[in-house]
């Protein structure tokens, strides 16, 4: 299993060829131009750039994956601050205080605290992931089928609860949970949900249905929206250089929006988008300068940037050691390794750990990579936020088609696209959240898998999950964190009643 300097080394020969590095350079480019759109999320893009790497290696292929991943992060900040809208969900908060600042002329101020923030936040989330994945990956070996099931299904259960409704999250992973059963039982062989269609025996094929939730979904959401062509931006981007030093000074706010945002997004299904509410909600609380946040005050724009780009890498442990997705790209990102014939887990650290080091080293190079072009091409990125969607939206969906086509070169997984991005549609029109669908069909062979071994084991006896130490806790996790909103709602009617 790698150490600290053989995570940063050995993988080294792989990366440092013209090939890789100007691939890294690619997808820090199209990382940060597809979250600073509005409507074009980061788990979009990758979801779409997948299909172009089949024909790559695999540390090519992450190469273009892993920075785009880093860069959309920071580049949603940008479309925060200058449109007030946030080009990825992780820049929610920082359209708070990113675009009051814009109203006051510092707009070039606000891109800086950003800028600033995002790297100190990538750059030790990327630091935190050398160092924890492999001690993750050391101790998911120990783990059996039991304690694999119940944290694939405390993941779950996790986004559902962070999800605007449990009842509705709860839903939704279970609708990818069904998806994930299409095809042959992968005990006996039968076939299940396949309608008589041999296309769908060996299942639904992951790229179509992905691209389906998070692109095609959007085109027809621009759509709807008529594709508005956004307000120029009429405003002269100055001293963004400088705040570099201002953030440097909210040192204290840095350090703990950092380690707000790794702390959220190491655990399951969490990811960089809560880890940047959580952040700016403690910010709130015990903050300095707490009472000026949303009027334009950086201290809001360092703690939300900070917080979303440091859960990058957190989110990226879970991923790669326990091969559970951190978050909806991660779950994209599993998806790349699976068709590269690479299985995410311990495995991988002790049959690929040149592999492994080179996504820690892509990684970060990453999330050096996306201040340089963000700042030296900022003028572009601003003419390319006013191109009208209407312009836009068509190449997306061009994209798409094919993309979903080139997976298997199947004219019907064009049909699966249209599904999906019809379900995707349906689910954002009636505030059903697509995240727990997608980790629902990511996890739902790790979950059949795992829970069909475990009560072989046990004979059929499912009180076997109680007696092993850890997915008893998970599952005791599980119970209190769902029901965690009505026991909250006893607890205040009881404390209520006794003060009267």
């Amino acid at each position: 299993m790698l150490d600290f300097t053989e995570a940063l080394t050995i993988g080294l020969p792989l990366v440092l060829t013209p090939s890789v590095l100007a691939l890294v350079f690619l997808g820090s480019l199209i990382g940060l131009v597809v979250g600073a759109l509005p409507g074009l999320t980061s788990a979009m893009a990758v979801a779409i750039m997948i299909p172009l790497t089949y024909t790559l290696t695999p540390q090519e292929a992450f190469a273009i994956l892993l920075p785009a991943y880093a860069a959309g992060t920071f580049g949603g900040s940008i479309g925060a601050i200058l449109l007030n809208i946030p080009g990825t969900g992780a820049a929610i908060m920082t359209t708070l205080d990113g675009y009051p600042m814009r109203l006051r002329g510092e707009a070039g101020r606000a891109i800086g605290l950003a800028a600033m923030s995002s790297l100190f936040g990538g750059l030790v989330s990327a630091l935190f992931l050398v160092a924890a994945a492999p001690i993750a990956a050391r101790w998911a070996i120990r783990l059996g089928a039991h304690e694999y099931f119940a944290v694939a299904l405390f993941g779950l259960a996790v986004i559902a609860y962070i999800s605007p409704s449990i009842l509705k999250g709860l839903l939704a992973g279970a609708l990818g949970l069904l998806i994930a059963c299409v095809g042959n039982d992968p005990a006996g062989a039968y076939p299940r949900f396949t309608f008589d269609q041999p296309a769908m025996i060996g299942g639904l094929s992951f790229v179509p249905v992905m691209i389906g939730l998070f692109g095609l979904a959007e085109v027809f959401s621009a759509v709807e929206r008529r594709m508005t062509t956004q307000e120029p931006v009429r405003q002269e981007i100055t001293g963004v250089i400088k705040s570099f030093r201002e953030a440097a000074t909210k040192l204290t706010v840095l350090i703990r929006s950092t380690f707000l945002g790794l702390l959220i997004g190491v655990m399951p299904a969490s990811g960089p988008t809560i880890g940047s509410v959580v952040s700016y909600g403690m910010e709130k609380r015990v903050g300095r300068n707490r009472e000026a946040l949303g009027t334009g005050a950086p201290e809001g724009i360092v703690a939300s940037e900070a917080a979303n780009n440091s859960g990058t890498g957190g989110a990226l442990v879970p991923m790669i050691a326990l091969g559970i997705p951190g978050d909806a790209v991660t779950a994209v990102l599993i998806g790349a390794l699976l068709i590269h014939g690479l299985q995410p887990g311990p495995a991988l650290f002790i049959e690929r750990p040149d592999l492994v080091s080179s996504l820690f080293i892509m990684f970060i190079l990453g999330n050096i990579l996306f201040v340089i072009i963000g700042l030296t091409g900022l003028r572009f990125i601003l003419r390319l936020l006013e191109t009208p969607q209407r312009y836009l939206m068509p190449v997306v969906l061009a994209f798409c088609i094919i993309g979903a086509y080139a997976a298997q070169n199947s004219v019907f997984d064009i049909g699966v696209l249209i599904v999906f991005g019809v379900v995707g549609y349906v689910m954002r029109k009636i505030a059903l959240p697509v995240a727990p669908m997608v980790l629902g069909f990511i996890l739902g062979p790790l979950v059949e898998d795992n829970l069909r071994r475990a009560l072989i084991l046990d004979d059929g006896n499912p009180l076997g999950f109680l007696t092993r130490p850890l997915s008893a806790s998970l599952l005791v996790a599980i119970v209190v964190l769902l029901l965690s909103p009505l026991l909250t709602r006893w607890f205040l009617g009881r404390k209520m009643k006794l003060e009267e």
